[in-house]
């Protein structure tokens, strides 16, 4: 039974991770691309994607509502469709509203940055550059919910294909517009912003029709009454996923905040942890992947109330994820002079230094993480939703932050205490989910049915 469901996370969490890797591929080219540019240009896409980053990954926590839903809809009836529609109709509704609501913050980011003490001249390249990612926002979370109902079928394959194609044409796509090549105009940082924006919507477009015309996804009829819900439903949906994304919001709020201390410690410094951060972010979507394989699974067996089923999907994604992002940690541990100069060939740069020493600290935090991330997703396929967020937002702002303050602007650690605050929060949190999942999963766990 191990060795089974082990395969059948795996089957399922490798279309996942390279759907993951593929999208985080997108924000990695854009990274190689700028730090080319210049070093001002690298500076103003770290800040820009510390703002956009939160906010993304809160609305795409509103997205995961979809499979969690979906799946135990699924493990209790595979013949319901029309409560895996309701999920999937609900996830859209709830989305369009968090993304509106970010689209306009991202429009009007200029303050928040300029309070927070970043100077005025990068600002003033990173405020347009938000502006214009801001169009494809609802792309973005859009597709991640129709990416997580095709996970709960247990068919992620389809979103990875099309985000392996969406990585070249963002890459094509924003050299020229970059560099001014291929016959296009030289728009720079600006036209790193329009390529990503306008492969975001394109893939959106080409999942929506793939959606329409494959047989078994077809037969859920979505686009019928998309726009039509209840209060009692949204209500429902909500109370899963806004504490799910108030946890991702949680974490990457606690990165995007180590992005404006970096800022007042100098260019070089937050250049720099954007770098290290580019790595961490690229493993962290092994872990990310396999948590959503992990909800699916625990979902799938908790729906069809088989606990011993929950335990072992939970237990054994938690494995994998460990053991990949102890690799990872080993490999930033051995090799971070090599993988850093991948974004800053020349170890004279200041950035060169400054962003090996911070992936170092990456590395000892990996293990942790990947436990997190999984932990968390198996929570979420109980529906476990808001105690895990209580405890990963206590972790990182009332024991991570005040240590990355402390450490990075009050002693002579700067940047690596920053760093080292991260590592602090991560292992709290690590430790309280899988001890929460622990608890939970020794227990026969009664959950409620959906509304009506």
């Amino acid at each position: 039974m191990i060795l089974k469901e082990a395969r059948a996370t795996v089957a399922l969490a490798l279309p996942i991770v390279g759907t993951q890797l593929a999208q985080m591929a997108i924000h990695t080219t854009d990274v190689l691309l700028l730090a080319r540019l210049s070093e001002r240009a690298l500076a103003a896409s770290a800040l820009a994607v510390s703002i956009y980053g939160f906010f993304m990954v809160m609305c795409m926590g509103l997205a995961m509502g979809t499979p969690a839903l979906a799946a135990q809809a699924l493990g209790r009836d595979r013949a319901d469709r029309e409560k895996v529609r309701r999920a999937v109709h609900d996830g859209l509704i709830v989305t369009g509203i968090g993304s509106a609501v970010a689209m306009v913050a991202l429009w009007f980011s200029g303050p928040l940055l300029l309070w927070s003490g970043q100077a005025p001249e990068l600002v003033a390249q990173t405020v347009p550059f938000l502006r214009i990612l801001s169009i494809g926002f609802l792309s973005v979370i859009w597709f991640a919910v129709l990416r997580g109902f095709i996970a709960a079928l247990e068919r992620p394959r389809p979103a990875m294909v099309l985000m392996a194609i969406a990585v070249l044409l963002n890459a094509v796509l924003n050299y020229g517009l970059v560099f001014g090549a291929l016959g296009l105009p030289r728009l720079e940082l600006l036209g790193a912003a329009i390529g990503s924006s306008t492969v975001n919507i394109a893939i959106l477009v080409a999942l929506g029709l793939y959606i329409r015309f494959d047989t078994q996804f077809a037969a859920y009829r979505l686009a019928q009454g998309w726009w039509r819900s209840t209060a009692s439903r949204l209500i429902h949906y909500s109370r899963v996923s806004a504490p799910i994304a108030l946890t991702f919001g949680s974490e990457v709020g606690l990165f995007s905040a180590a992005a404006l201390l970096m800022g007042r410690l100098g260019a070089s410094e937050v250049a720099a942890h954007q770098v290290a951060l580019q790595w961490a972010a690229i493993t962290f979507m092994v872990p990310m992947g396999i948590a959503q394989a992990a909800t699916v699974r625990v979902g799938l067996a908790a729906g069809a109330h088989d606990m011993a089923g929950v335990r072992r999907a939970g237990w054994i994604a938690i494995a994998l994820g460990v053991g990949f992002m102890a690799c990872a940690g080993l490999m930033f541990w051995l090799a971070g002079g090599w993988l850093i100069a991948v974004f800053v060939p020349s170890p004279a740069s200041p950035i060169y230094a400054l962003a090996v020493a911070y992936l170092s600290w990456a590395a000892l935090f990996q293990v942790v993480d990947g436990a997190q991330a999984v932990a968390n997703g198996s929570l979420r396929g109980l529906h476990d939703t808001t105690v895990p967020m209580l405890l990963a937002a206590g972790g990182y702002w009332l024991a991570a932050f005040p240590a990355a303050v402390w450490l990075g602007l009050f002693t002579t650690w700067k940047g690596e205490g920053v760093w080292a605050g991260l590592a602090f929060g991560l292992t709290l949190v690590a430790v309280l989910l899988v001890w929460r999942f622990a608890a939970r999963s020794g227990r026969r766990t009664v959950l409620a049915p959906a509304p009506a």
